[in-house]
């Protein structure tokens, strides 16, 4: 086993998922929607920006170990 194959080994049991965010004008976060793929994530926080809303929108990643 070489170096790139522990590496690959390490990744398929990491699921990088990713969440939206809204910060209203009183500084409160709320969280809107997690378990999405990053592109899903880029997507919502686009749309929600594309309303003119006043409120804050992003996308963060978060990552999980599973075990198999």
């Amino acid at each position: 086993m070489n170096e790139n194959t522990t590496r690959l080994d390490h990744n398929a049991n990491t699921q990088h998922t990713w969440s939206v965010w809204r910060q209203g004008d009183d500084g409160n976060r709320f969280l809107i929607e997690a378990g999405l793929s990053e592109a899903v994530a880029k997507q919502k926080v686009a749309e929600f920006e594309s309303h003119g809303h006043k409120q804050l929108y992003w996308a963060t990643q978060s990552r999980s170990e599973h075990a198999h």
